[in-house]
């Protein structure tokens, strides 16, 4: 028998943690972003309630019509003294009947194969929609988590500024410098607000992004580092025919291939069966009909032929938008290499050199200001020089990143 205690034990632990998942993340990897919005973003569940229907609907797919009832009077008089009796003539029946068209072999087939293709092509539809929500997630978590970066440093920033501060208060307090330098700190600082306050909206701006695709639950704050996706700049163009985008040209053309077959059974008659009892008054026998009826595709170089051309020349050009895609893929993916190995070699000039020349030129200004060998605006100059160099340096990161992030998730993750 259970603990009566234990179970409220439980009970309360496990509704503290139900609430504890209930509540959005305020901080979140990109790995996390991105699982969470392949379960969130609206337009990927619109698209697993699109599969859900063509499956659905590709289950009546090549499938008898419905038969028909028939129900009927023939020969009733309607003149005489018999019009309108049912029982007073030997020709009048009263007539019940059941009719079913068969459609031919070639087309039901053609049917089926159709509605397969369809599948396809929303699963196939669906991954270029993921892959595209991804991008969107991922650029969006990289230039939230730049943001957050260069947001971190101002606090050095504006311990930087007081040091000028002093300095400029030290050499005024001596004597030495025009009482017009005095508000310069006050106004560096003024711009360092300014420069923060633009980024801050930015970083709204980017938040906003990822609700769009994550709900409620998407994150205020990035949790990592930057991705260390797998790089291979060869095996990328290898494996560019298992490009979403181009993989869906496969299902498409399945599905043209299929509506040309089903063109070309035009050509093949359909048929169709009907049976029919019918009752007769005056003590007369009853009747039993059975009847067969057959399609004639005659004249098919006016009716048939003509849709059967329309749909070879909807797969033909096919053929050429794919081509057409590939190109467009291909020239994408060397534009993408190319960004990527400048941003690398970017990246690597602003750490081993743009960052600590400028840091260098600084301190060397600053020491110059202090030692009266200098004026305060090549100071400041300077300094504005490096917080930009820093600035500038983590966007390089966030460049790279998103360049590297797309390589991965465009043509790399598969």
């Amino acid at each position: 028998m259970l603990n009566p205690s234990f179970c409220r034990r439980s009970l309360l632990v496990g509704s503290a943690l139900a609430f504890c998942l209930s509540l959005p993340l305020q901080a979140m990897t990109l790995e996390q972003a991105l699982s969470l919005a392949e379960q969130q973003a609206p337009s990927l569940q619109a698209w697993r309630l699109n599969e859900l229907a063509v499956r659905s609907e590709a289950q009546a797919a090549g499938q008898l019509p419905d038969p028909k009832l028939a129900l009927g009077l023939q020969n009733v008089p309607i003149e005489g003294d018999r019009r309108g009796r049912l029982n007073a003539d030997g020709m009048t029946m009263q007539m019940i009947g059941l009719m079913q068209e068969v459609p031919n072999s070639a087309r039901r087939q053609a049917q089926r194969e159709l509605a397969g293709a369809a599948v396809e092509r929303v699963q196939a539809e669906y991954e270029v929609e993921r892959l595209n929500v991804r991008l969107e997630v991922a650029e969006a978590w990289l230039r939230l988590h730049a943001l957050q970066r260069q947001l971190a440093l101002f606090d050095e920033f504006y311990a930087q500024n007081d040091v000028l501060a002093a300095s400029i208060a030290a050499r005024l307090a001596g004597g030495l410098g025009p009482l017009a330098v005095q508000p310069l700190a006050a106004l560096e600082r003024a711009r360092l607000d300014q420069r923060r306050d633009l980024l801050l909206s930015e970083q709204e701006v980017w938040r906003a992004q990822l609700r769009r695709w994550l709900g409620a639950q998407a994150p205020a704050q990035t949790l990592g580092n930057w991705p260390q996706w797998p790089l291979d700049l060869n095996g990328y163009r290898a494996r560019l025919a298992l490009q979403p985008e181009l993989a869906q040209y496969r299902p498409l053309a399945r599905e043209r291939e299929a509506a040309v077959r089903l063109a070309e059974a035009d050509r093949r008659p359909d048929w169709g069966w009907e049976l029919a009892y019918q009752r007769r008054g005056m003590g007369l026998d009853d009747m039993f009909s059975v009847q067969v009826s057959v399609g004639l595709p005659l004249f098919s170089g006016r009716r048939q032929q003509p849709r059967i051309a329309a749909r070879e020349a909807e797969l033909a050009a096919l053929d050429r938008e794919r081509d057409s895609a590939r190109l467009r893929l291909e020239n994408e993916l060397e534009v993408e290499l190319s960004q990527y190995r400048r941003l690398e070699l970017a990246q690597v000039r602003s750490t081993q050199q743009m960052l600590p020349l400028a840091e260098q030129r600084a301190e060397l200004a600053l020491a110059d200001y202090r030692g009266g060998r200098a004026e305060l605006d090549s100071l400041i100059e300077a300094r504005r020089e490096l917080i930009e160099t820093r600035l500038q340096h983590v966007e390089l990161e966030a460049a790279r990143a998103i360049s590297h992030t797309r390589l991965h998730l465009t043509w790399g993750e598969r």
